[in-house]
């Protein structure tokens, strides 16, 4: 009866052991990173049903006298996500404007890229879009990050949701 009560410890023992032993792995302990921003690429799908999207104004002309906002026409402003600039007063990677302007001007968009694209601008990235929201046409232009400096200190967005 000892042998047998020795013999169960025993094994029971050497289970304990092998399971411990194979869970141990010679991996190191992962390191913790630093979280970043990684960039965001527009793609076709990301503006998608942009007239689905929250509309952020409806305006019957533009927003100055000067014509400056794509033409001294009625238009709509759609945001892809419900964001609002963050203590940096800035959008976040990923916000995208869609912007339709009535008569010939057509429908375009801007979206904060990020990371090491057009880093004068805050990352902003400018598109001509057609009717169903596929990308044209897309930029760092000069006439849209000229226009749009002048409101930097609502980082670039002349209209805010």
């Amino acid at each position: 009866m000892k042998t047998t009560y020795f013999s169960k410890i025993m094994a029971c023992l050497a289970v304990a052991f092998f399971v411990f032993a194979c869970s141990q792995t010679n991996t190191p302990t992962p390191t913790t990173t630093p979280v970043t921003t990684a960039e965001f690429v527009a793609q076709d799908t990301d503006f998608k049903d942009f007239r689905k999207w929250a509309v952020v104004a409806t305006l019957a002309q533009a927003l100055s006298a000067d014509g400056r906002a794509h033409t001294d026409a009625a238009r709509t402003i759609w945001i892809n996500k419900n964001v609002s600039r963050g203590t940096t007063n800035e959008y976040p990677n990923g916000t995208i404007f869609v912007k339709e302007v009535q008569g010939s001007y057509g429908i375009v968009g801007m979206a904060k890229r990020g990371g090491t694209f057009n880093t004068t601008h805050n990352g902003w990235e400018w598109f001509k879009l057609d009717s169903d929201g596929k990308i044209l046409n897309r930029s760092s232009s000069n006439t849209c990050n000229s226009c749009h400096a002048k409101v930097k200190n609502l980082d670039y967005a002349f209209t805010k949701p």
